[in-house]
Parts: C-alpha cells; sequence; structure tokens
C-alpha cells in the first residue's frame, strides 16, 4: 500500500509526465479493492476475472481525472469508477439484452417498483428490448472529409485493424472464433447458425460473445488502443 505522499506523488507523475510506472504502482496498491468489489457480485471464477479487468479500467480512469487539489483519498474517489466499470461488464454478462447499469443495480437492490423490476427482468432475459422504449428517431448528416482526413482516417483504421488481428489471436479458440464470425466476416454469420453449430441455445451464444468481447477490450487496452474508440 502507498502511504498519502507517495499516492499522491504517483498520480502527478502519471497526468504530468506520462510515467507508466507511477501509473502500475498506483494500480497494484488498489488492486485489492478492485477484487473485493468484484467478489460482492458473484463467485463464478470466469465472471471474477472479467469483472476485475473492467474494475482496473475503472481505476485507470480514476488515475486520469483525479483532482489533486482536492483533499481525499484516491480509493474514496475511485469507488465509483472501479463500482461503475464492474457494473457494466456485469449488466453485459448476466443479461441476455443490454440495459442501462442503473436499472440493473437497482432491479438488484429492490429499489424498483414491481412494474418496473418486471420489465428489467424481461429485458434481461431476452424477453423485451427496453432499447425500444423512448428511442428517437432521425439521423445526423455530418459534412465530407477533407483529403487530409481522409488520409488520417485510413492511416488511423489500418493501425486499428492491426491491433484487433493481434489482440485476436491471444484469445482462445472459441472466443476468436465467435467475434469473428458474429462481427467480422463479411457477410457476418447470424446467431441462429452459430447456436446450431455449437449446440446451445441462441441466449447462450449472446452470453459467450460479451464474454469474449469484453476480453477483446481488455486486450485492446493493454495493445495501446485508445479507451475512447472502445465506449
Amino acid at each position: 500500500m502507498l502511504t498519502v505522499a507517495e499516492e499522491r506523488d504517483a498520480i502527478r507523475n502519471w497526468q504530468q509526465e506520462g510515467d507508466k510506472s507511477a501509473l502500475e504502482r498506483l494500480l497494484r496498491s488498489h488492486a485489492r479493492q478492485v477484487y473485493a468489489q468484484a467478489a460482492r457480485w458473484t463467485d463464478n471464477p470466469v465472471h471474477i476475472e472479467d469483472l476485475v479487468a473492467e474494475g482496473m479500467i475503472g481505476l485507470m480512469r480514476a488515475a486520469d481525472s483525479f483532482d489533486l487539489a482536492q483533499e481525499v483519498r484516491f480509493s474514496t474517489y475511485a469507488g465509483w469508477w472501479v463500482l461503475n466499470g464492474i457494473a457494466a461488464a456485469l449488466v453485459r454478462i448476466k443479461s441476455v439484452i443490454d440495459i442501462p447499469v442503473r436499472t440493473f443495480l437497482d432491479a438488484r437492490g429492490g429499489r424498483l417498483t414491481e412494474e418496473d423490476r418486471e420489465i428489467a427482468r424481461m429485458a434481461m432475459y431476452g424477453t423485451v428490448d427496453l432499447g425500444e422504449i423512448g428511442e428517437v428517431s432521425g439521423k445526423l448528416t455530418a459534412p465530407a472529409l477533407t483529403p487530409e482526413e481522409t488520409v488520417a482516417l485510413r492511416s488511423s483504421e489500418k493501425e486499428q485493424r492491426r491491433l484487433v488481428t493481434h489482440a485476436l489471436a491471444q484469445l482462445d479458440h472459441q472466443d476468436a472464433e465467435i467475434i469473428r464470425r458474429l462481427s467480422l466476416d463479411d457477410p457476418p454469420s447470424d446467431v441462429e447458425t452459430l447456436a446450431r453449430d455449437y449446440g446451445v441455445s441462441r441466449d447462450r451464444i449472446r452470453q459467450l460473445e460479451k464474454r469474449a468481447l469484453l476480453r477483446l477490450r481488455k486486450k485492446l487496452i493493454e495493445a495501446g488502443f485508445h479507451m475512447e474508440a472502445l465506449t
């Protein structure tokens, strides 16, 4: 564990100088906070691994935005970021259909009315999509890119493809195959085809896809992929 002075020095060195060793010291000293939070939500070792990965990303975001002028411990400030990251990952793991993190937490904590809790339950198990409620119609238009912007975009896309290919190679065969077949192949396979090939239900394929995407996201961030591109 770091002292208050060491903690603030590490944050300062990371924010002002981009010192990765300082960030690593900070993350290591607060890793137990992430593990403790993840263990509150599941006892499944596979799920804990995914939740911890997202919690550590939340810890990194807290290190990026922590205000050294405020008289507050980093662990206190980082708690919200860690919980938010873990809760978002938990929704993707547990829910067949994506629902807002706050809705998921309120449903788990018994803070919804009986009617709202039932709607959330149906969404989580694939009965109704909450995204259809209050959906905003219409599309935004944007001006055409300049030649310079086009070249920069192509260069960025080439590097992103390289990073994705490298990250996929580090996943186990099943995770990589599911991502490729559902998201990268042209044309992509449908969920029903994968469910038939793997001999499992459609909902199970969606759960496996979410888990695989979480693991891919972790590998991409480790490789230097900008977090903004993954939101």
